[in-house]
Parts: structure tokens; C-alpha cells; sequence
């Protein structure tokens, strides 16, 4: 498990990868990187009619696994109710923190600047995937 991706950037890695997602795509294509979700990032894929077949290859070939959403939901409630962050997805830090991945893909800035600060994500600190010139960052978490 190394990577999640934010329901805002599918449509940039699937059907088609952009020049900038196709590091991503390739990745999980070749099993180098693993797709965690649960939670509220399920429900949020599943309302993506498109993605859906491209999410169950993924769960079929391993290259996606999901976490209970029982234990995302719980870990989001917390957060929501601590607070300290900007963003509008406490569901995706709480899948980091339960499961330790520390790359995000995502163009979301407030999101970035959740997942990367050391207050919220640390030990190690969060990354966020971007441009294709982030790609060194899948070789990095997705050993």
C-alpha cells in the first residue's frame, strides 16, 4: 500500500493518463504502487459510474486495496471533531494516518497543504504527486 488518489484526479489517470498522470497509471498497471480507499474515498469512486471498472481490475489485480470503512469513518469523525486542518477530506488524512501511505495524488491545494503539514501527517511527512515530475515520489513510497 503506497498511494491514494484523490476522486478529483481520476479522470487524469483513467480511461486515458495524462503526460503528467501516466507515472501513476503505468505504476499501478506494472503493480509498483498499490490503491488504498475506504471509507468516504469508496463512496466517492463509487459515484463515479466511468471509474468503476477501472477500480474493480484494480481490486482484482491487486493494485488496489480497501480499508474498512468502519475504521476510515471513525478516524475522520475524530479528526472533524479536533479540527486543524483546512480541507474538506478529513476521510483522506484519516486513510493516511490508519494506513501509514504517504502519497497522495491530488490537485487539490488545501488538501496539499493538509497532507503535507507535520502537525497533522508525520513520521514519515506526507507527499503529494502533482506533475510527472513527481514520479521519483512512487519510487520512493511504493518500494
Amino acid at each position: 500500500m503506497c498511494l491514494i488518489i484523490d476522486a478529483n484526479v481520476v479522470h487524469r489517470i483513467f480511461p486515458s493518463p495524462s503526460e503528467d498522470h501516466r507515472p501513476i497509471r503505468d505504476a499501478l498497471a506494472n503493480r509498483a504502487a498499490t490503491l488504498v480507499y475506504g471509507g468516504e474515498l469508496k463512496r466517492e469512486y463509487s459515484r463515479i459510474n466511468w471509474f468503476r471498472p477501472f477500480l474493480r481490475r484494480l481490486d482484482q489485480t491487486g493494485a488496489a486495496k480497501i480499508v474498512p470503512d468502519s475504521e476510515v469513518d471513525a478516524k475522520s469523525e475524530a479528526l472533524q471533531v479536533a479540527g486543524g486542518y483546512l480541507s474538506d477530506d478529513p476521510h483522506i488524512l484519516a486513510l493516511a494516518l490508519i494506513t501509514k501511505v504517504r502519497l497522495l495524488c491530488s490537485e487539490d491545494n488545501n488538501l496539499t497543504m493538509d497532507f503535507t503539514n507535520r502537525d497533522i501527517i508525520n513520521t514519515p511527512r506526507g507527499n503529494v504527486y502533482r506533475r510527472a515530475k513527481h514520479a521519483h515520489l512512487i519510487r520512493k513510497h511504493c518500494r
